[in-house]
């Protein structure tokens, strides 16, 4: 009976077992989809009771209650993926970390100062040639979710209208050239960012020694408060000089960009393992990726260890499309295995 309700919610999902694909990683796969598809639909719910006409949106106490008993209820049925739903931390839950997810994807909309939310207007975005995202639907015949996201093969040939990626370095050089620097004071316990080493990682790389510089630049950082980091730039020239990172950058993870950037122009850049299955991809990374790369494996791919897992990430073809030049324009160089089997659309989906 399980079995059937796993098979029926992927198929109004419109996803397929992988070949050589466990059971639980199959029903890890249609729940994490198929709760986004549940959040959306929650994002719906009208009142019971009357409201002023200015009040907009759902709760996101009524959607996180609502759908947190829908995966419990779920869980109980696939107790299998109950580990994999498990959140790094108390503050999240997998609930509020998929609606998250789902917020940054541009599904659901903030309104009320963000404590309500809307499901957006149902809209389509060109992704890559004959492929197309859609949002501010649940579920819509013809369609397939990879990850979070909801896409449909078009047929046509649509090359979608998002700017050319530049070059790293001319990146690079360019933030060089136009950043606001000051000299640098005497500072202590501060860390130099060691483009060269040998770690494939890049959180063994930092050092107290001061490196070899990249283009004259050192990446450094030193300890704040509540043991986080503040980022900044270092150039030698007549005297030491300075520039801060902006804190908001570094929410973003900006400052990991300038890792990446500078292991490739050194020539030692991060590597990414890329493993092309007959009907997927599958993808290993061992550094952090910036939040707007990241945003793109949250979305249109499945986290393969856990819900947080950030470092292994399996997606359908159509969706690799989509990641596969982002990686390639952060400098990260991908190394292949595998053999690629022609399109994951199916007839019965298209």
């Amino acid at each position: 009976m399980d079995g059937e309700i796993l098979q029926a919610m992927a198929a109004d999902l419109g996803m397929d077992r992988y070949i050589a694909e466990s059971e639980a990683q199959y029903c890890n796969r249609v729940l994490y989809s198929a709760m986004a598809c549940w959040i959306k639909a929650a994002a719906l719910d009208q009142p019971l009771a009357p409201v002023q006409e200015e009040a907009q949106g759902v709760s996101r106490r009524h959607i996180l209650c609502k759908c947190t008993s829908v995966l419990n209820e779920m869980l109980k049925r696939f107790p299998e993926s109950a580990p994999w739903f498990e959140a790094a931390s108390d503050m999240d839950t997998p609930v509020s970390i998929l609606l998250c997810r789902l917020i940054r994807h541009g599904d659901l909309l903030q309104v009320g100062f963000g404590t309500n939310l809307v499901l957006a207007e149902s809209n389509r975005t060109a992704l890559a040639t004959g492929v197309e995202c859609i949002k501010g639907e649940p579920l819509l015949r013809g369609t397939r979710y990879s990850g979070i996201a909801m896409m449909q093969r078009t047929g046509e040939d649509i090359v979608p209208g998002s700017r050319a990626d530049e070059d790293v370095t001319t990146w690079f050089r360019e933030y060089i050239r136009c950043a606001w620097w000051k000299m640098a004071g005497t500072e202590e316990d501060i860390q130099y960012f060691n483009a060269r080493g040998k770690s494939g990682n890049n959180y063994s790389r930092w050092q107290s020694e001061r490196p070899a510089a990249v283009e004259g630049i050192w990446l450094a950082r030193r300890s704040v408060f509540q043991g986080g980091y503040e980022y900044f730039l270092l150039r030698q020239g007549d005297y030491l000089m300075k520039h801060r990172i902006d804190p908001f950058l570094q929410k973003m993870g900006e400052h990991r960009r300038f890792m990446m950037v500078m292991r490739r122009m050194v020539r030692n850049p991060a590597l990414v393992r890329v493993c092309r299955h007959r009907d997927h991809i599958s993808v290993k990374l061992n550094v952090r990726l910036p939040q707007r790369e990241n945003l793109l494996l949250e979305t249109y791919a499945w986290p393969r260890g856990s819900l947080t897992d950030w470092l292994e990430w399996d997606m359908d073809n159509c969706a690799w499309g989509v990641v596969e030049p982002q990686l390639c324009a952060l400098g990260l160089v991908l190394t292949e295995e595998g053999e690629s089997h022609g399109s994951i659309w199916g007839e019965k989906h298209i």
